[in-house]
C-alpha cells in the first residue's frame, strides 16, 4: 500500500490525478535539482490556488450559518478560522507532516509550513475534483471551530484594521523587529505601525501573539484619542 494511498485515506479523497497530489506534498523548502526546483514552484502556485478555495468556502459557510450577524462580526470569524494556526491544526489532524516532503534542515516555522501545505493540497484537490470535494474536506474540518465559537472571537487585529480601513483608508503594516529564545521557546517582538498615527511593539511566543499584542496597543492608543 503506498503513502499517497494511506494519506488519501486520511485526506477522505481520491485522487484522479495523483501527480498533482504528489506536487502539493515537495514544500517550497525543498530546492535543490532542478525537477525540485519545478515542483517547489508547482507548489507555491497550489498553495496560491488553495488559500483562495479555503478563503471562499468558509466565507460562505459563515455566511449562510450566522444570517443575522454583521461584516464586522462575520470577518471576526473568518479571520480565526483561516489564520495559520487553524490550518495547522487542521493539518496535524490528517498527519499530513508524515507525508510532507521539505528541507531537512529548513528554518521557517513548522506550523507555517503546515499552513501552507494544507492549502497546496486543498488547490491540488480543487483542479482534481473541482469546488465540491473541497466543500466537504473543509467542512468536516473547520465545522468544529465554527461552532465552538457562539460569539464571534474578540481579534483586536481584525478591529484595528476595520478601524484604520474606515477612519484612514490604509492598513495597519506588521514587522518582525526581533527574535530570541530558544528554537522551541521564541520570543517574537513585532511592531506595528500606520501611517501619521504611529508605531507600537508587542512581545509573544509567536509572531501571530506578538501582532495581537501590538494590535492592542495601538487600540488603546486610538480609543484614548478617540
Amino acid at each position: 500500500m503506498s503513502l499517497l494511498f494511506d494519506f488519501q485515506e486520511l485526506l477522505g479523497y481520491q485522487f484522479d490525478d495523483e501527480e498533482i497530489l504528489e506536487l502539493a506534498l515537495v514544500h517550497s523548502s525543498v530546492s535543490s535539482k532542478s525537477e525540485e526546483e519545478q515542483k517547489c514552484r508547482a507548489f507555491d502556485r497550489l498553495e496560491f490556488l488553495g488559500d483562495r478555495v479555503l478563503n471562499l468556502i468558509v466565507a460562505e459557510l459563515l455566511y449562510k450559518k450566522f444570517k443575522k450577524e454583521s461584516e464586522g462580526a462575520l470577518s471576526h470569524r473568518y479571520t480565526s478560522l483561516v489564520c495559520f494556526e487553524t490550518c495547522a491544526a487542521v493539518a496535524e489532524k490528517i498527519c499530513l507532516k508524515e507525508f510532507l516532503n521539505t528541507a531537512s534542515k529548513t528554518n521557517l516555522d513548522e506550523m507555517r509550513i503546515l499552513c501552507d501545505a494544507l492549502e497546496a493540497i486543498l488547490g491540488a484537490m480543487y483542479l482534481d475534483g473541482g469546488i465540491s470535494p473541497c466543500k466537504k474536506f473543509v467542512k468536516k474540518h473547520w465545522n468544529p471551530y465554527i461552532e465552538k465559537e457562539a460569539l464571534p472571537p474578540n481579534d483586536p487585529k481584525s478591529e484595528l484594521q476595520e478601524i484604520v480601513q474606515s477612519r484612514w483608508k490604509t492598513l495597519p503594516i506588521y514587522e518582525v523587529v526581533a527574535k530570541a529564545g530558544l528554537d522551541h521557546m521564541p520570543i517574537y517582538k513585532v511592531s506595528v505601525e500606520v501611517d501619521g498615527i504611529g508605531k507600537v511593539i508587542g512581545s509573544g511566543n509567536s509572531k501571530k501573539e506578538a501582532e495581537k499584542e501590538a494590535a492592542q496597543k495601538l487600540l488603546g492608543k486610538l480609543k484614548i484619542r478617540g
